[in-house]
């Protein structure tokens, strides 16, 4: 039978063999296996650059989806299926599987059948592998004229991953929006060679969009489907617990272990300082702003805009207030506190802090922001949308001149779900009056991932933030702050696909060495 090997699978073997995949076979797989538009865009991005170099290792694309996508059982299919979809009947034989049987189990010519891939990601794939580099041009002038600038992609899964993140398609039904492929099946019908994709999206937008309507899922946490689930964590303890109470939760991850660290792991702990930021005071690492939003109210510039935004009260958002305050006071930082700020009190706090309360001998800045927010913003009270980039920007200025060259970490408990892009922020910040590369040392780590919400529990605070506080306490004196947002990332994506919610924190990094958020004195 085809299965009878798929426990020779693991993830190491998969990165074994992504070691024997070309860059456009990379390419095609990461598009049909990652869920999130966003995030296989933005690797396939640099992976697109660093690829032409003679080692690229670092860009362990299908192993860092493996690494995630173990947590559902149904992972070893996946990846099986999209290596018969792509032909990679090479890389079949040597995990083990018979070709024949394989191509017989997932008919990959079939293009109405799929069995663990969506059937949109593999009709897309075989657009792809339909367009040459003739039509390939022609496909960018002609996005071109729809203000959609692909000039810099150079294969069609980057192009149709573009349109699938500025929404000019919608491949994923919710409850605000529908399938949506018609305004790509438009422009294909004007290229004779690939008209007939054209009626297969169609007719596939159709039946989905008559089907799906019943598998949306509620993302309100406080009203879940009533299940008892079992959950096995990473330290293989078994869990029960009922999905509407979230309790035992952050009971069971606060008891756990969490100094366990597997065995080739055991090189990321702290040896020494050589290779890591250098923390001048011990006494005083640094300072750690945090900003809770909590209440929010309308503001006149939304209102003469006739933007209409209806923000909830955060109820438990103090208690994540609380939990960071302790912990970052624990590890000798300065903590500073400010509540409910609109838009301008809050660009003004950030400022007199970087003038006034960073010192040179700081090594390092936190600044944790709870808020509502959609992809790239974050809400200030008043309502007013206030752009994560415009933040960093202002870290990077003369004001900041204390932390020229040390690390800056901004932790954002706050949704990435879509929504229009606002309009050109007022925010003016002068350059550094020398040299300085801007961006650099930065380590932005967000609840969620783009387009998932991110959860909270009114008696407990929200999953990211307080998981985050339990594994620094445990951690922080030892594990530099990848290893410590890594376990993180590991315990909220377990729990929250276990209630079959979905957040999977996130986090991205200019740093330039390993960052330890405490020394001993």
């Amino acid at each position: 039978m085809v299965f009878q090997n798929i426990n020779s699978i693991s993830v190491d073997t998969v990165l074994v063999i992504q070691k024997d995949l070309e860059p456009y076979d990379m390419t095609s797989l990461v598009f049909l296996l990652y869920e999130i538009p966003d995030t296989a865009l933005q690797r396939l991005t640099v992976y697109q650059k660093v690829s032409k170099d003679i080692d690229n290792d670092t860009m362990n694309l299908l192993h860092h989806w493996a690494s995630h996508a173990q947590t559902r059982p149904s992972w070893k299919h996946e990846l099986l299926e999209a290596l018969c979809i792509c032909r990679l009947y090479n890389i079949i034989r040597k995990l083990g599987f018979d070709v024949t049987s394989v191509k017989h189990q997932y008919q990959p010519s079939n293009m109405n059948f799929t069995a663990h891939i969506s059937i949109i990601k593999k009709i897309l794939y075989r657009l792809c592998e339909s367009v040459n580099s003739e039509l390939l041009l022609r496909l960018k002038k002609t996005l071109l004229t729809y203000g959609i600038d692909t000039t810099t992609h150079e294969s069609c899964e980057l192009i149709l991953l573009e349109l699938m993140c500025q929404k000019f398609v919608v491949f994923k039904q919710t409850k605000e929006m529908k399938i949506d492929f018609s305004k790509l099946t438009e422009i294909l019908e004007h290229f004779p060679s690939l008209c007939s994709f054209a009626s297969l999206l169609t007719d596939v937008e159709n039946k989905l969009n008559k089907t799906e309507e019943s598998l949306v899922q509620d993302i309100e946490l406080t009203t879940p489907t009533k299940k008892n689930l079992e959950c096995k964590d990473s330290d293989n303890v078994k869990v029960q617990y009922d999905a509407s109470d979230l309790d035992e939760f952050y009971e069971h991850f606060n008891q756990l272990n969490l100094n366990y660290v597997p065995s080739d792991l055991t090189t990321d702990k702290r040896q020494s300082f050589k290779d890591s930021y250098p923390i001048l005071n011990p006494k005083r690492v640094g300072v750690c702003c945090i900003i809770n939003q909590e209440e929010f109210h309308p503001s006149k510039e939304n209102i003469t805009h006739k933007i209409h935004i209806d923000l909830t009260t955060r109820h438990g958002s103090t208690k994540d207030q609380i939990a960071l305050e302790n912990i970052m006071s624990s590890l000798n930082f300065e903590v500073m506190v400010r509540k409910n700020l609109d838009h301008k009190e809050f660009i003004d706090f950030i400022k007199h802090v970087l003038k006034n309360c960073v010192h040179k001998d700081d090594s390092v800045f936190v600044l944790c922001i709870l808020s509502h927010g959609v992809r790239g913003h974050v809400y200030a009270a008043n309502s007013v949308k206030i752009k994560v980039e415009d933040i960093q920007t202002l870290l990077d200025t003369d004001i900041a001149i204390n932390l020229y060259g040390k690390p800056k970490v901004l932790i954002l408990q706050a949704c990435q779900v879509d929504e229009e892009p606002s309009p050109a922020s007022d925010l003016v910040a002068d350059g550094p009056s020398k040299f300085f590369l801007r961006k650099s040392d930065f380590l932005i780590y967000w609840a969620t991932a783009p387009e998932y919400e991110a959860f909270r529990q009114t008696s407990k605070g929200s999953l990211f933030i307080q998981f985050l506080c339990i594994v620094l306490k445990k951690r922080a004196r030892n594990d530099h702050i990848y290893d410590i947002f890594t376990r993180v990332t590991d315990i909220v994506t377990n729990v929250c696909s276990t209630v079959r919610k979905q957040q999977v924190p996130i986090f991205e990094s200019t740093l330039r060495r390993k960052l330890y958020l405490y020394k001993p004195l």
